[in-house]
């Protein structure tokens, strides 16, 4: 059996802990900064270890396959390096890191190491997601020619005042959950090598700075490029 530990103690812990177990893993650990909130969640899940250091972990339980990666969005990468770098497979929260340098050592480290690195793009695992990609896997939709997604939901910040809202923690605004549309959009497609990407966001029509939140616009969300030459 799988033996899987989660890293990071906080409210999410709970699905990955119940999706992994309905999956045939063994959740054997928990881990976090907060050594009383990774006994407490551990204890509340029937998991007999807990730790309050990751290095700690790993050297402990030596024959641990992968881990859950379950924080703040600044500590996605640390964590999935050390892991890797450890010789577990990785499991990640979306966005993937807080930079393209980030993300360009987590690819290299992942190939390096041989690890698999995965992150949780949860949209695909909807019923509606699933219906879609049957609809375009048996023919029933045609050939795609284009692709449109869009995402509404209501007005104000989610998680406003925690650390989702923190740009330092959380690495950006409405960008790292519009991913989930564009992943979407892609998934859908099978995936496809985008030759060119042309994007740009807007903040003209939002009068109320409180709405805004911390973030403005990121200097590099508006351009066109070359795929290849950005990457």
């Amino acid at each position: 059996m799988t033996k899987l530990a989660i890293i990071g103690a906080g409210g999410m812990a709970a699905y990955h802990i119940n999706g992994f177990r309905e999956g045939g893993a063994e959740v054997v650990a928990i881990a976090d900064v907060n050594a009383e909130a990774a006994a407490k969640t551990a204890a509340q899940h029937g998991i007999e270890k807990s730790f309050g250091d990751v290095a700690e972990m790993f050297d402990a339980l030596p024959d641990l396959d992968g881990v859950s990666i379950i924080v703040p969005n600044k500590f996605h990468a640390p964590l999935a390096l050390q892991a890797m770098k450890a010789g577990k497979h990785v499991f990640c929260e979306k966005p993937p890191a807080i930079s393209a340098a980030e993300m360009a050592e987590l690819k290299e480290t992942a190939e390096s190491t041989g690890r698999t690195l995965m992150f949780n793009f949860n949209n695909r695992a909807r019923p509606e997601s699933y219906a879609m990609r049957g609809y375009v896997n048996d023919g029933t939709i045609g050939t795609i020619n284009t692709c449109q997604a869009k995402w509404v939901r209501r007005a104000g910040i989610p998680g406003f005042g925690g650390w989702f809202t923190n740009k330092a923690l959380s690495g950006g605004g409405p960008l790292i959950d519009l991913l989930h549309m564009i992943d979407l959009g892609m998934h859908f497609m099978g995936y496809p090598e985008p030759a060119h990407v042309l994007a740009t966001t807007y903040k003209d029509h939002i009068d109320n700075k409180a709405f805004k939140g911390p973030w403005g616009i990121p200097d590099n969300a508006k351009g066109v490029m070359d795929v290849e030459a950005a990457a």
